[in-house]
């Protein structure tokens, strides 16, 4: 019985990784919703097998993610009226000329205008919680940690090559869906949205980087390096990285290639004093992404990319959308309730075409601050840049001749974190379920790379 549900609780959340980015992305309630109670089922079996060892707290982190779930649970609860009043006196006020127009006595309610919205929510993000519990602590074993960087990268490589079909072939849909022209020709995957499959990308490339680097043969003789295992594995993972790069090129996401050069500029500050004396391996692969990336952009035709990357010509502003947006937390300073904004946004919308549907800020701490106001911004991006910090003194001090997957995989895991951190800027790629999932799984295999290197891990459910 223990025999099985180890293996289930390894299986689980493979079945997760390898499926949610591959439904559109999980986009729908319904997709979401259902991943939630597959993650807590997964959470329960490790629970089962794991038990006391399935946790590890850093109690300053843990904190801010406990203040963070308590107080977005707080905006999805009815509260008297009183105390509503001061917390937001917009809501009440709204909620006051209500009860006057009807007639009606007044009632509890709570500072979330769409609390069953909040709160389903709240619980997918309580489940990605525990999926990082999950995910550090298989990962924990080195065989399993490669079975989860398989997953992941099989299945951004599989994203890529449809995207890449997707942008030599601008009639193809997604999937099953051809009515969205907005990006008929640029790679998207089964995204939809070229943005976010751009933050998918962004995310696994430098996991691929990391892993190849750390199968590096070190014997620097031309013959013995052509003659080497290791390059031959090194030159099909550079394939798979060049696949992944020309699928972000082609996807003209301007944010997203933005952030793909953050992530390549993070991961060669953090590796560079660690492989000045570089094997030939190592310089062979490298040269070849740069060449095969090269010369598959020239035959392919990338003009367009940075003609765009160059030009402003979206009809609505991210600036305008982003003041309007200001306007909500001035009203509401403790925030509105998670997955709230597009309700709300309807009533401050100043700049925006009202024929035109903004459902989110196109800024992912912007976005946060508005639903979760100033206690849950401080809370749960306070809590992100301790984790980031800290794991980078930590991935310092790691050996990496006596580890090399686990040094390459944090840094990659740590550079794919930065990427992404950096395109939320822009974009709402957190708010997109698989993004925020393989967010999760970087931390968690982040986390585990630096404890299993003999340090202390730093968790993201800990503070």
């Amino acid at each position: 019985m223990k025999k099985v549900l180890t293996v289930l609780s390894v299986a689980f959340p493979l079945i997760v990784i390898c499926t949610i980015p591959i439904l559109f992305a999980a986009v729908q309630p319904w997709i979401w919703s259902s991943y939630s109670l597959i993650i807590i089922g997964a959470f329960i079996i490790s629970l089962w097998t794991a038990q006391e060892r399935l946790f590890h707290f850093d109690l300053n982190l843990s904190r801010n993610v406990v203040l963070f779930f308590f107080w977005t649970l707080v905006l999805c609860i009815p509260l008297p009226y009183s105390i509503l009043a001061l917390f937001s006196p917009k809501r009440f006020e709204t909620i006051g000329k209500a009860w006057e127009l009807t007639g009606s006595m007044p009632t509890w309610a709570s500072i979330s205008y769409l609390p069953y919205e909040a709160f389903g929510w709240w619980v997918f993000l309580l489940g990605l919680g525990l999926f990082y519990f999950v995910i550090r602590f298989i990962c924990s074993e080195r065989k399993v940690l490669k079975v989860v960087f398989f997953a992941m990268c099989g299945i951004g490589l599989i994203e890529a090559l449809y995207g890449l079909i997707q942008a030599l072939v601008p009639s193809m849909g997604v999937l099953w869906v051809d009515y969205v022209p907005e990006y008929m020709g640029n790679a998207r995957g089964t995204f939809i949205n070229r943005n976010h499959f751009a933050g998918f990308v962004e995310m696994i490339w430098p996991l691929m980087l990391g892993y190849a680097l750390s199968i590096t043969d070190l014997r620097n003789s031309l013959k013995n390096a052509l003659a080497s295992d290791s390059l031959n594995r090194q030159a099909l993972m550079a394939l798979g990285i060049v696949i992944l790069l020309l699928a972000l090129l082609l996807s003209q996401s301007r944010a997203g290639i933005a952030g793909g050069l953050v992530g390549l500029a993070t991961f060669w500050s953090m590796t560079r004093p660690r492989i000045r004396n570089i094997a030939l391996t190592t310089r062979l692969t490298l040269c070849g992404i740069a060449l095969v990336l090269i010369i598959y952009s020239a035959v392919i035709g990338v003009g367009p990319v940075f003609e765009r990357f160059l030009s402003i010509d979206d009809s609505n502003s991210r600036i305008e959308i982003w003041r309007d947006s200001l306007a909500i937390f001035k009203d509401h300073p403790f925030g509105i309730g998670l997955r709230n904004y597009e309700n709300v946004f309807q009533v401050y919308n100043q700049s925006i075409s009202s024929e035109k549907l903004v459902n989110h800020a196109h800024n992912d701490y912007l976005q946060i601050l508005i639903e979760t106001g100033w206690i849950g911004f401080l809370t749960l991006v306070g809590g992100f840049l301790f984790f980031i910090t800290k794991s980078a003194r930590r991935i310092k001090r790691l050996d990496l001749r006596k580890d090399p997957l686990r040094f390459y995989l944090a840094v990659g895991a740590f550079s794919g974190l930065v990427s992404i951190a950096f395109h939320s800027f822009f974009d709402f790629n957190l708010q997109i379920p698989a993004n925020c999932l393989y967010f999760v799984v970087l931390m968690a295999i982040l986390s585990a790379c630096v404890e299993q290197a003999g340090l202390s891990p730093s968790s993201p459910i800990s503070a």
